[in-house]
């Protein structure tokens, strides 16, 4: 089941990709699957006084997704090459904490259109075992901070309808 699960997600990409040509760029080895994303609006640092929110971000990433042994059973592990100034994603080693809890059926798809929401500040885990940055929690919650948040991003053209709308259940599709 977990390798048909695997191929599947692989498939999915591969028409994510084509549905949105020039923002996504797919490779795969083995098991691990690296994406460079054009359009995921993050921070790269805390914005310093006189600099706008503009000049800190960074809209391109190297993603990378393990899918750990016991997939889908266990959700799928997120790294950034290149950590961005998040509470949830870990400035040591770019783990982006994504989920608060997971679902069998939560598919790639999903999983990006969850990325792109937290790059962006859309989304974010105050709860603190999933806080890996406090400063940028910190940062956060200073007066002003909010209003200037989330920042802007253009979703990807989905593959199915109901990838990006986090407040129903997803769509039911048989990945596996």
């Amino acid at each position: 089941m977990r390798t048909r699960r695997i191929e599947n997600e692989w498939l999915l990409l591969e028409a994510l990709q084509r549905l949105n040509p020039g923002q996504l760029s797919l490779t795969r080895e083995g098991e691990i699957v690296s994406i460079e994303v054009d359009g995921f609006s993050a921070l790269r640092h805390a914005p310093v006084a006189g600099e706008s929110m503009s000049e800190a971000v960074r809209s391109r990433h190297r993603v990378r997704i393990a899918f750990p042994r016991y997939y889908p059973t266990m959700p799928v592990e997120v790294y950034l090459d290149a950590p961005v100034f998040h509470p949830n994603v870990n400035p040591d080693n770019g783990f982006v904490c994504l989920w608060t809890r997971h679902r069998v059926h939560t598919t790639l798809e999903r999983t990006l259109a969850q990325l792109q929401r937290v790059l962006a500040w859309a989304l974010l885990n105050v709860d603190a075992s999933h806080v890996v940055q406090p400063d940028a929690l910190d940062w956060y919650t200073r007066p002003g901070i909010k209003d200037r948040l989330p920042l802007r991003f253009v979703p990807l053209a989905p593959v199915q309808p109901h990838a990006w709308d986090f407040g129903s259940a997803p769509a039911r599709r048989r990945l596996s």
